[in-house]
């Protein structure tokens, strides 16, 4: 009578002849049956074809199925070469993915695809410089922003000497740009906050306006200029940013307006036209997107940023919501100011039928006309919320395309309710994303499992990711 642990190699080795590689692997992983030459050979065997699935997974972009096979064949014996060859080759893909990410000058990006080696623990030495080198990079970014562009420069220069001698060559032109581009806007900052300052002490509404607004085309978390511009709105009033009337009429017809209110408009609309302000990175720093692909539901861009620009996608980029139509390649911008949103129309665009050339407040379920056709409906289905969507009314197409644009302040609800600012109604309970400084997180009342691993309660995610529960999976990806 044959002994047990044969009958279990047969199962096994008939699992591996019909393709079951999965199931063989549990049952060839018991210490007991692998004792048995025989079954240390299939399990060998078994470890190799494993290795070589997870090598063809991992190039086809199916990264978690792949690093599982890995985890499989090193636990079933496989060769340590076979195994040391799919992980140097996985290194040096994943760090040229992060170079070429620094090199345009996405730092953040980069910095979490790092992350992600280091989770798999892949890179050592190299890859910890060049973490070293996506942080100062992304310090730089936020000074940058900030208008701190000396300290900005500063964190550029230490990145730059920690650059080690092979660092590729697109990563070093790509710095020595950035360089020239901070020290080509410090001079401008510099400039206009002694404008502003000018303005402020002699209460040039109008100029404070116009100052502020190139300042936060260079610096958009210019925390003065903020300030100015709101203080400046408070004090003529919103005259320049005309609310839609369902009657057809504005807040004032133009000859009510007072002289400061009429010149402040002016002010802004030919700053509205102006797209061409040179600012530190590619012209403008544009906020973080993150396209959310959900399961049986669709797809969704997130744009995070407080201003967003809609127009005609454009190779040097620019366009946070790139429209497939004939617009310009700015053609409007929709900025957030606390509670409210505000349009500004740079070329022909209308709100409900009604032609608009200043800044004007969107109220819940306006419909946005973009040049001749491209309709868009604005709603905050939320009330305690302040992020916002725009819905794609029209057939035109995004770049990638979506669904829908959701403008996020401090959260983003998916669920069923009609309240979600993504709505999944097949769903039985809500997931929450949300900031937490600049981290993005998610909560959910569920067992969830993000990348593989199992969360509860709240957790953060990355740009790019897999979620997973019982019920739903989505995957975010970074733009």
């Amino acid at each position: 009578m044959f002994p047990a642990w044969r009958f279990q190699l047969r199962e096994a080795r008939l699992a591996m002849a019909d393709g079951r590689w999965d199931e063989a692997a549990e049952m060839l992983s018991s210490e007991k049956l692998r004792e048995f030459l025989p079954a240390k050979r299939l399990s060998q065997e078994l470890a190799g074809q494993l290795v070589t699935r997870a090598r063809q997974r991992i190039e086809n972009g199916n990264s978690q199925a792949g690093w599982k096979d890995l985890d499989r064949a090193a636990r079933l014996g496989a060769v340590e070469t076979a195994l040391s060859d799919v992980r140097q080759d996985e290194t040096r893909r994943r760090l040229q993915k992060a170079q070429n990410l620094l090199a345009q000058g996405d730092a953040a990006a980069a910095r979490q695809a790092l992350e992600r080696m280091e989770h798999r623990r892949l890179g050592g030495v190299d890859r910890r410089t060049w973490q070293m080198i996506a942080q100062h990079l992304e310090h730089s970014d936020l000074r940058a922003r900030r208008g701190d562009v000396t300290s900005a420069i500063e964190s550029l220069e230490k990145a730059q000497r920690l650059l080690p001698g092979d660092a590729p060559e697109n990563v070093r032109l790509g710095l020595q740009d950035r360089s020239a581009k901070l020290h080509d806007a410090a001079a401008s900052i510099h400039q206009l906050d002694s404008q502003l300052h000018a303005a402020l002490a002699a209460s040039n509404w109008t100029e404070v306006l116009k100052t502020a607004e190139s300042l936060l085309e260079l610096a958009p978390q210019h925390s003065a200029a903020r300030q100015a511009r709101h203080r400046a709105w408070q004090v003529v009033g919103m005259e320049v940013t005309l609310p839609y009337k369902p009657n057809g009429l504005a807040a004032k017809t133009p000859w009510q307006r007072t002289p400061a209110a009429q010149r402040l408009a002016e002010s802004t609309r030919q700053l509205a036209r102006n797209g061409k302000v040179d600012t530190v990175i590619n012209e403008r720093t544009p906020g973080k997107r993150i396209v959310a692909w959900i399961d049986e539901v669709g797809a969704y861009m997130i744009c995070m940023g407080d201003e967003i620009v809609l127009g005609q996608p454009a190779a040097e980029g620019g366009v946070d919501v790139p429209i497939l139509a004939d617009l310009s390649r700015r053609h409007a911008i929709v900025r957030r100011e606390r509670e409210a949103y505000v349009l500004t129309p740079l070329h022909k665009t209308a709100i409900d039928g009604r032609i608009v050339t200043e800044p004007t407040v969107l109220r819940d379920k306006s419909l946005i006309t973009l040049g001749n056709g491209v309709e868009l409906r604005f709603r905050k289905p939320h009330a305690l919320s302040a992020t916002a969507v725009l819905e794609i009314v029209s057939r035109h197409r995004t770049e990638p395309a979506v669904d829908a644009i959701v403008l996020m302040s401090e959260s983003c609800i998916l669920g069923p309710q009609s309240h979600s600012h993504i709505r999944c109604r097949d769903w039985t309970g809500d997931l929450v994303l949300f900031r937490r400084n600049d981290e993005l997180m998610c909560r959910t009342q569920k067992q969830i499992e993000i990348e593989g691993q199992t969360c509860t309660g709240q957790a953060a995610v990355s740009g790019n990711c897999r979620i997973e529960g019982e019920e739903f999976a989505l995957s975010l990806e970074e733009l």
